[in-house]
């Protein structure tokens, strides 16, 4: 699940690409990376686990136009069937890994100069597992290099419920020497209607820190990142381990 649509965008730590002129207005990029793991929303030891305990391949396609508006499209493989996890699951199907498909859109604005404002939504799409289809919505507000976002899913998934709402704060400074740093926290507040999830103990909890350098290789369009993960609480209360994630990424 693409962590945060927002206005630092920090999926893949890439750099700034070069655009090809389109025959309508505004702009495409594009983007592949490689991590060591996928680890949504700092989730490593969750009884369902993380998303990718191994290697996983993501990327993604985003249409901006002049006024605000965009579109994309973010992918990743996953390291196990979505479908597999429903009741009375037979056939291959329940042992076919899944692949998480996250389309997003929304419009993004100015108040000041220095201010930002997002107002957006995503639509989280699983093949196989398309009962696991989740809708949510975004709000984000930035200043220069610090932003923050609320992301509130509107129905009950088996990766959560109706209500949870999943806000975050980044800051990522440009530092000497090329680098981009990266500091996050976040925290969750969790609804309670448990139709897929399990129960639910907490309303609400901290859920990760996140601590993460990046460094472009070069004019390559590639970037390296590294990124610690401390570790918070799930809905269950169970406490996530800290981790650390190496990523590899490039834009086109």
């Amino acid at each position: 699940m693409v962590a945060s649509v927002v206005v630092v965008s920090g999926l893949s730590n890439a750099v700034a690409a070069e655009t090809t002129p389109l025959p309508f207005p505004g702009t495409v990029t594009g983007n592949v990376a490689v991590v060591s793991s996928y680890n949504l929303r700092g989730i490593t030891t969750a009884p369902w686990g993380p998303e990718n305990d191994n290697a996983a391949v993501q990327g993604g396609l985003d249409y901006s136009h002049d006024s605000g508006f965009y579109l994309g499209y973010w992918f990743s493989t996953l390291g196990y069937s979505y479908a597999g996890l429903q009741p009375g699951c037979a056939g291959t199907k329940c042992t076919t890994k899944s692949f998480e498909n996250d389309f997003y859109g929304g419009f993004k604005g100015k108040l000041t100069e220095d201010v930002g404002y997002t107002v957006g939504g995503t639509i989280y799409y699983y093949y196989p597992g398309w009962e696991s289809t989740g809708y949510e919505t975004m709000l984000g507000l930035n200043y220069k290099e610090f932003s923050i976002s609320a992301q509130t899913l509107l129905n009950n998934v088996t990766f959560g419920n109706k209500g949870d709402t999943y806000f975050l704060a980044t800051y990522a400074p440009a530092l000497p020497g090329g680098f981009t740093g990266k500091a996050q926290l976040a925290a969750y507040y969790y609804g309670d209607d448990d139709e897929f999830t399990g129960p639910t103990t907490t309303d609400f909890a901290f859920r990760h820190a996140t601590l993460g350098l990046s460094h472009p290789l070069g004019a390559t369009g590639a970037t390296m990142s590294l990124d610690y993960l401390i570790g918070g609480y799930a809905r269950d209360e169970s406490k996530q381990k800290n981790k650390v994630v190496l990523g590899a990424s490039y834009t086109f």
